[in-house]
């Protein structure tokens, strides 16, 4: 009979058991739900967060509203939707009056989304101005505004999106504004961004003012290269440029514009570059010349002078760098200075892994703009007149031609100071 009760006991402890599960099982399942749920919301802002960021860092150094809104489309890119349905986004751009106190001029510009976000019919663009006012004055006292704040300028980027629940809780009316999260990030352009240095560096390769960017395969004009005539191996498509815009001069030129390149001295549009007439015009001066980050403010010791005498008076020993060839003192680079031109140019497959790697690596180039050229010896100079940076995308050293993604036009720098 004792062994009965216990077992019957047993059973009843053990239905219980399962009782207490089946109660307690769908509030753990519940509450787990709730912190995936919550989870993904922070997670989500922080990405939001630094997308803003990067954004505004890369419009603070002289990006362009469109480049700002696809380096924040690349941040999140594999960790995001990019349904334009959820997000919109809004390129800032101000500057404060020398009295501290408002914005004398003010940007608030649409970048990118179809205005379907949740917070899109809330955005008050006069709440986000004083927003950011007020966190430039935070921590200074009204006497100090004119000093510390006055004639700042700024660039930033605001963003919303909506984060899809995992419990589809996002449909609930009360719940939307909860999974519409927002990015606001702004950078001040202080002197180290707006200020005229006084000379530029750049990259090894001269552009003419007067190319044009590429037109659909197949068509006349200039039009893109066939792939089986590029030189690295991956070759981008025509319609991989989805900001491209054909037959656009270089003066018109906008973030995505693509340019095919042509070189040689006299017929071409764009050449390679001899940064002093004291090194050779060969391949292997190119060769060092294009490893990154460039050697055109190089002045270090690189051996005798050849001759007996240095290119410039300025250093005892041969340099890598750029010297003016009308004015041997002058040693920076500026808008109307001449530059030669290194009429070698290599086949070596070391030449062709360092451009290789510049495209991989996706790297922005300064180069060099050029309106004149001219005969100097045996060889030729192209006379600045400015500078853009470029992307490396596909090159033919068999065909002479480069193509190149227009960026931005910089004039942070090689500008003639007053």
């Amino acid at each position: 009979m004792k062994q009965i009760t216990t077992q019957h006991n047993k059973h009843r402890e053990k239905g219980q058991s399962l009782v207490e599960v089946a109660l307690f099982l769908p509030i753990f399942i519940i509450i787990l739900a709730g912190l995936i749920e919550v989870s993904q919301l922070v997670i989500t802002q922080n990405r939001v967060s630094q997308a803003a960021r990067v954004s505004s860092r890369f419009g603070a150094n002289g990006g362009q509203n469109e480049g700002m809104m696809l380096v924040a489309l690349n941040t999140v890119t594999q960790t995001l939707l990019m349904d334009a349905g959820n997000w919109d986004m809004w390129v800032v751009r101000g500057t404060v009056n020398d009295a501290g106190t408002a914005f004398s001029e003010w940007e608030f510009t649409h970048v990118y989304g179809i205005s379907n976000t949740v917070g899109f019919t809330n955005v008050n663009e006069v709440d986000i101005q004083t927003e950011i006012l007020t966190d430039l004055q935070r921590n200074i006292t009204p006497n100090n505004y004119t000093t510390l704040v006055g004639g700042l300028r700024i660039v930033g980027l605001y963003t919303l999106h909506d984060v899809e629940s995992i419990l589809g809780l996002e449909s609930m009316p009360w719940l939307q504004g909860f999974y519409s999260v927002r990015g606001l990030s702004y950078m001040r352009q202080t002197g180290e961004t707006v200020v005229q240095t006084n000379g530029c560096s750049a990259f090894p390769i001269a552009v003419h003012e007067a190319i044009r960017s590429v037109n659909p395969p197949g068509s006349g004009g200039n039009p893109y290269p066939n792939p089986n005539d590029f030189a690295n191996p991956n070759p981008p498509t025509y319609n991989s440029f989805i900001y491209h815009r054909p037959d656009i001069p270089l003066a018109q030129a906008r973030e995505g514009d693509v340019y095919r390149i042509w070189n040689g001295f006299g017929s071409g549009n764009f050449g390679w570059l001899l940064w002093n007439t004291g090194e050779q015009g060969s391949g292997t001066t190119l060769d060092g010349s294009v490893t990154w980050p460039g050697n055109s403010t190089d002045y270090t010791n690189a051996g005798n002078c050849g001759g007996g005498t240095c290119v410039t008076p300025l250093f005892p020993h041969r340099v890598r760098g750029y010297v003016n060839p009308d004015d041997t003192s002058d040693i920076t680079l500026h808008v109307g200075d001449w530059v030669p031109a290194n009429t070698g140019v290599s086949n070596a497959s070391y030449l062709r892994d360092t451009l290789d790697g510049h495209i991989s690596l996706n790297r922005t180039l300064r180069l060099i703009v050029w309106g004149e050229s001219r005969q100097q010896g045996s060889n030729g100079a192209y006379r600045i007149s400015g500078f853009a940076v470029f992307r490396l995308k596909g090159y033919s050293l068999s065909g002479n031609w480069i193509l190149a993604e227009f960026v931005r036009w910089d004039t942070s720098c090689g500008q003639p100071i007053p």
